[in-house]
């Protein structure tokens, strides 16, 4: 199926590892430039040559709305127009934490929503006008499935604040010829944990009997930033594999 992505431009945060990476990496093989955002350059730099020649690094803190702006106009500026805009940089899962009331940490609570949640708005109101101008194009924000669990406020909050804000852009934006779409991965098979047995097995707790890859979100994450996919424009699309017992509504 041809995507319709050769020659678009793409905007990754978080695009120097996990999620962001397979991504980027995907964006690429259909024929899109891409731009990698994120804290650390020297993994930016390190992960760009994996995507490909012509992969545009830019270095911004998302909790920080002036470095987002700059960086945004940056990516613009090298790659020579904005299409797409998927959001994938936030803070890991602090694991082993006490769940309900008594695990909650204030301090860490709010750090969580200004990277995923606010973040994650810093980055679209930097590249709306962007996008805007193009004349249509896509925007992907990467949530998680505990927005759909209980067991920790911080986790179940942060994604669901995603889910909110996907729903209100999509409405705004999409007049633009703008879509916005909102992705639920569960556990994921990345770089990071590719050779944890004890995590594949929990991971490959679906309905599939198989664990979801980093590369396999990112090919459902694909198909929704092309213009193929701007139709499920405001939806939530979960990529865990199926959690078995539960029916969405």
């Amino acid at each position: 199926m041809d995507l319709d992505l050769n020659g678009k431009a793409a905007l990754v945060t978080g695009g120097n590892r996990g999620i962001g990476l397979a991504v980027a990496k995907a964006l690429g093989r259909e024929g899109a430039r891409v731009a990698l955002l994120g804290r650390d350059r020297h993994s930016l730099a390190e992960s760009a040559a994996g995507v490909g020649p012509g992969t545009v690094v830019v270095r911004a803190d998302t909790t920080q709305d002036v470095e987002v702006r700059a960086a945004v106009d940056r990516a613009v500026f090298e790659l020579g127009r904005l299409d797409i805009v998927v959001n994938c940089a936030a803070p890991r899962a602090t694991p082993g934490q006490v769940p309900g009331l008594a695990g909650l940490d204030d301090d860490d609570f709010l750090r969580q929503m200004d990277t995923k949640a606010l973040g994650y708005v810093r980055v679209v109101r930097a590249a709306a006008p962007h996008l805007e101008a193009a004349g249509r194009g896509a925007v992907v924000n990467v949530s998680g499935m505990n927005a759909r669990l209980t067991g920790s406020i911080t986790g179940s909050v942060r994604n669901l604040a995603v889910v909110a804000i996907t729903k209100n852009l999509a409405d705004e934006l999409g007049p633009f010829g703008i879509s916005v779409t909102c992705v639920h991965p569960g556990l994921t098979i990345t770089e990071r944990v590719a050779d944890d047995t004890a995590y594949a097995e929990q991971a490959a707790s679906n309905a599939l009997g198989r664990p979801v890859t980093a590369e396999q979100v990112a090919d459902v994450i694909t198909f929704l930033a092309s213009p193929r996919g701007a139709v499920a424009n405001g939806s939530v699309i979960t990529v865990d594999g199926g959690r078995p017992g539960v029916i969405w509504t």
